[in-house]
């Protein structure tokens, strides 16, 4: 392959996130794991059918946002200095490496697989999963892209949430199953929550650059000092679902295994309280939280399959 072709593919890679699918593939490993661990029941079929349709969302929505963020001025006044790897995009757009209209082509084409795919598991599984596909999209390809633009109007934060919380793991669950239920709907706010940890922590970096161009998240409408009140309550809800969910009967106890990213929430809160206003110094707290995200979505999972060998 020639240098030219390989810089093309690495920045097709980078604008599709393929480093940050690790957002969609464990709400659905959770899905699947409430559904062996409720009905005893799993298709592999299914299951990558359903990481099929994830993944492709994941492409359109991750497009669109570079795209549209692109096209609305942000990524060409982000500081540099500002720039880590969790925010301000991938910056392969402001670097002339790919065509802009291109990347939206690829985004408009992944919304379509994410349809057809939504549209195949509904008539296997009923029309709820083409509703729970929708909403999925709308919040997912609105995020930025207008007339909807969430994240201009303070809701892109729920957005997220919803997507990568209740919506990919209980749409998981219910292609499953074929129904929906109130310990299903229970553990999906933990991966909810978890993930609006880590939208919120990496808006800090670009607080600058959207509010320079009317980006009204809620960091910028809080501002960082609030802002950062807030953020070691999402780790908080998240845990304090897991405790609810064992001490309800709903979850079995071996759910609190999801509890042993604790220490990592807490050096990640510290390390935000530091260095909130130095993006390369939020850097080992963006991770963090990542970590905590995956990681306890995955242990709460690991638990749930644990229950129904034992």
């Amino acid at each position: 392959m020639s240098d030219g072709a390989l810089e093309r593919v690495r920045a097709w890679a980078n604008v599709i996130r393929v480093k940050f699918f690790a957002a969609g593939i464990p709400p659905v490993i959770l899905g699947f794991a409430l559904a062996y661990y409720l009905e005893g029941s799993f298709s592999p079929l299914l299951f990558a059918l359903t990481m099929l349709g994830i993944i492709a969302a994941m492409i359109g929505s991750y497009t669109f946002n570079e795209y549209f963020d692109f096209r609305s001025g942000v990524d060409l006044v982000v500081d540099e200095m500002h720039v880590t790897p969790f925010n301000s995009g991938s910056r392969v757009l402001p670097s002339g490496l790919l065509n802009p209209e291109r990347v939206f082509q690829a985004g408009l084409a992944a919304a379509a697989a994410t349809a057809a795919v939504g549209l195949y598991l509904a008539l296997a599984r009923g029309s709820l999963v083409l509703l729970l596909t929708a909403v999925g999209l709308v919040a997912a390809l609105g995020y930025t892209a207008p007339p909807l633009k969430f994240a201009y109007r303070g809701l892109g934060e729920l957005m997220i949430g919803l997507s990568f919380g209740p919506l990919i793991t209980l749409g998981s669950y219910l292609v499953q199953t074929g129904r929906l239920g109130v310990t299903a709907v229970l553990a999906s706010l933990v991966p909810g929550f978890l993930i609006t940890a880590v939208i919120w922590i990496n808006e800090f970096p670009d607080y600058e650059a959207d509010r320079a161009v009317g980006k009204r998240n809620m960091v910028v409408t809080l501002g960082r000092r609030r802002a950062a009140l807030v953020y070691p309550w999402l780790f908080a809800l998240g845990y304090a679902v897991v405790v609810a969910g064992v001490a309800l009967r709903l979850f079995p106890v071996y759910a609190l295994l999801a509890l042993l990213t604790t220490p990592m929430a807490v050096r990640a809160v510290a390390n935000a309280r530091r260095n909130m206003d130095s993006p390369k110094g939020l850097v080992p707290s963006m991770s963090g939280t990542i970590a905590v995200f995956v990681l306890s979505t995955l242990l709460l999972s690991l638990s749930l399959a644990m229950a129904r060998w034992i």
